[in-house]
């Protein structure tokens, strides 16, 4: 991946992973401004806009929902979460961006962890959002092992040819 422009595929890994930072960091600082202007009372308000201007069903088991988890523990680690998420996707999308060898590593590493957690979300609450998030995160994986594996065996290889050129002008 050094020298050279970067293949379709990493780039557009990069691209997804300085979206997913951007998101992030937007949940993490709404949640700040949920948490300066009062969580419980923002919560109970959007509950009550979601149900008057929604007849459906989702809208009152959104508003539950809103209701329950718009308390000031579960905004402090709305928070939190979404900062941790932010800086480590865009970390990654900056060491793929650069070049870095390790750049592949840590989006296979961190990405490849969670993909058990998914597997169980999907399985126990199918759904074709929570499907193309995996398949996504899966074939990411996958391309960025198949990419860091190959930038180590070509290495390995200018590694072994230099050695040898050393050698045959002694």
């Amino acid at each position: 991946m050094n020298g050279g422009r970067l293949p379709a595929g990493v780039q557009a890994i990069i691209a997804y992973k300085f979206a997913k930072g951007a998101f992030s960091a937007s949940v993490g600082l709404l949640s700040l401004v949920l948490l300066h202007t009062g969580t419980e009372a923002a919560a109970a308000t959007l509950a009550q806009q979601l149900l008057e201007h929604s007849t459906c069903e989702w809208a009152v088991k959104g508003a539950t929902l809103i209701v329950l988890v718009g308390t000031r523990p579960h905004v402090i680690l709305a928070a939190v979460a979404g900062f941790a998420d932010a800086g480590v996707s865009l970390l990654e999308a900056a060491a793929l961006r650069r070049g870095a060898w390790w750049g592949p590593w840590l989006v296979v590493l961190s990405t490849g962890a969670l993909l058990p957690w998914e597997l169980v979300a999907l399985i126990h609450k199918p759904g074709s959002m929570r499907a193309a998030i995996f398949a996504i995160n899966l074939v990411a994986v996958g391309y960025l092992l198949r990419v860091a594996l190959r930038e180590v065996l070509e290495s390995r290889t200018r590694t072994r040819m230099a050695k040898q050129a050393v050698a045959d002008q002694r």
